[in-house]
C-alpha cells in the first residue's frame, strides 16, 4: 500500500490547490453562463419573441437567391416540390418553377405592392405582412360571384369572399387543400410555406398526375384559374424560372462535375429515339429518324464520354460495360451526383434495362425521357430502378 504522503497532498495544501482552482475557474464558468443567457435575450437567440418554435422553419440550403423572390419564398417553392412527394406519391414531376410561375402571376411572390416576407426565423417565418387579400368577389368588375363561405375567418368578409395568400386561395377552396408546410401545427393561407404546399396538392388533383406531361400541366393550371390567359401568364413566367436552373446546386467535383455539366448543356433538346452519341445529339432510327436530338442512353454515353469514359450506346451495354461500378439497388441511398441510374422491366435482375439516366442529387435525374418530350430534369422514378452504376 502507498502511503498518503507519497501521493497526495497534505489535508492544508490541499484546500489551498481547491481555493485556487475555484478562484481559477468560477470566473469563467459564470461568464460563458453570462454569454449563454444573453444569447438567448437577443434578437434571434432562444426561442422567438412571439413564443413560437423556430426549429420547425423548412429550410432548403441550396435553394438560390433568385432576384424578386424572397428567400423564404423561394425555399416554400423547393420544400413544396419536395413535400408533394409524400403527400401525393402519384404526382410526380411538379418543379419549384411552376409554383413560382403561379406565385409570380398571383401576388409578386407576395410582394405585391410593398408587402413583405417575414425572414426573420421564428412564428412568424414566411408570413406575408401585410396579409394579402384580394377584391370583393361580388361579380363586379370581372369577377366571380361569391358569397361568404368562411364567416369572415380569413378574408375578413362575411358578406362575399376574397382570394386570400399569395397564391390566392378562395377561402372553401383553401379549407379544402390546406396544409402545413412549415410544420408549426397551423394552416395559414398568408404563410408561404403553407400557401405552396396547398397550392402544389391543389394542382396535382385527386388522381395520377405526370407534370413532365405538357397537357397534365396545362390542365392543373386551368383548374387552379379558369382562364387560357391565366395558363399561358403562368406558362410563361415558369419559362422564365426554367431558364434560371437553380433547381439545387450539385456537390459534384472532378469528372461527375463535367458530367453533370455536360448534359445539363443539352436541356431542352429533343427526344429521339436512337439519337445522340459522343459528339453530341443526332438524327434517331425508326421513328427518331427526322428527330435530332438524343434517346435516354445517347445522352449519357455524350455525358460521360466527355470525362473520357467510352460506356457504350445502349442502356443494356452501359450497365455491362464494366466502366461504372455496378450495385443493385432499389433506393437511392448510396447514389453520388454523376452516377448512372439503370431501370428494368425486371428491377432487381440486372437485365432487361429499358431506360437509363444521369443522378444529380437530392432525388433528381437528368434524362431524355420519351418521343414526344425533351432532355430534363425530373425527380426519380422509383418503381422501375434496378441497380446504380457508380462513376468511383
Amino acid at each position: 500500500m502507498t502511503k498518503a504522503s507519497e501521493n497526495e497532498p497534505k489535508s492544508g495544501t490541499k484546500k489551498l490547490l481547491i481555493g485556487l482552482v475555484i478562484a481559477t475557474v468560477l470566473p469563467w464558468i459564470c461568464f460563458i453562463l453570462a454569454i449563454m443567457l444573453g444569447a438567448s435575450m437577443l434578437p434571434g437567440g432562444g426561442e422567438d419573441d412571439d413564443g413560437g418554435n423556430g426549429g420547425n422553419t423548412p429550410t432548403v440550403e441550396d435553394c438560390a437567391e433568385v432576384e424578386g423572390i424572397p428567400k423564404p419564398t423561394c425555399e416554400a417553392y423547393f420544400h413544396a416540390a419536395e413535400a408533394i412527394l409524400t403527400i401525393k406519391p402519384k404526382c410526380t414531376n411538379l418543379s419549384w418553377t411552376l409554383l413560382a410561375g403561379i406565385g409570380q402571376i398571383e401576388s409578386h411572390h407576395g410582394t405585391f405592392m410593398g408587402r413583405k416576407v417575414v425572414d426573420k426565423v421564428g412564428s412568424k417565418y414566411g408570413n406575408v405582412e401585410p396579409p394579402v387579400i384580394g377584391p370583393v368577389l361580388d361579380g363586379s368588375n370581372g369577377t366571380q360571384r361569391i358569397t361568404d363561405t368562411d364567416g369572415g375567418k380569413y378574408d375578413h368578409d362575411t358578406v362575399y369572399d376574397r382570394a386570400v395568400g399569395p397564391t390566392q386561395f378562395i377561402p372553401q377552396t383553401w379549407e379544402s387543400v390546406a396544409q402545413d408546410g412549415d410544420d408549426d401545427g397551423d394552416t395559414d393561407p398568408q404563410n408561404v410555406f403553407d400557401s405552396a404546399l396547398s397550392t402544389a396538392v391543389l394542382l396535382c388533383g385527386s388522381g395520377a398526375a405526370d407534370f413532365s406531361k405538357s397537357k397534365t400541366e396545362h390542365d392543373a393550371i386551368f383548374r387552379y384559374n379558369h382562364s387560357e390567359q391565366y395558363v399561358a401568364d403562368v406558362l410563361a413566367a415558369k419559362a422564365q424560372y426554367d431558364e434560371l436552373d437553380i433547381s439545387g446546386s450539385v456537390d459534384a467535383t472532378g469528372k461527375a462535375k463535367i458530367i453533370i455539366q455536360a448534359a445539363k448543356s443539352q436541356k431542352g433538346v429533343d427526344y429521339s429515339w436512337g439519337g445522340g452519341g459522343p459528339d453530341g445529339p443526332s438524327y434517331g432510327i425508326g421513328h427518331g429518324a427526322n428527330i435530332y436530338g438524343f434517346d435516354c442512353s445517347g445522352l449519357t454515353e455524350y455525358a460521360y464520354a466527355k470525362a473520357g469514359i467510352m460506356i457504350g450506346s445502349i442502356a443494356q451495354t452501359q450497365h455491362d460495360s464494366g466502366k461504372v461500378r455496378v450495385t443493385s439497388s432499389r433506393s437511392l441511398a448510396g447514389a453520388k451526383p454523376g452516377d448512372l441510374l439503370f431501370f428494368s422491366t425486371t428491377p432487381g435482375s440486372g437485365k432487361d434495362i429499358y431506360h437509363v439516366s444521369i443522378y444529380l442529387g437530392k432525388n433528381r435525374q437528368i434524362e431524355a425521357p420519351q418521343t414526344g418530350d425533351v432532355v430534363k430534369e425530373s425527380d426519380v422514378r422509383m418503381s422501375g430502378l434496378d441497380s446504380i452504376g457508380h462513376l468511383t
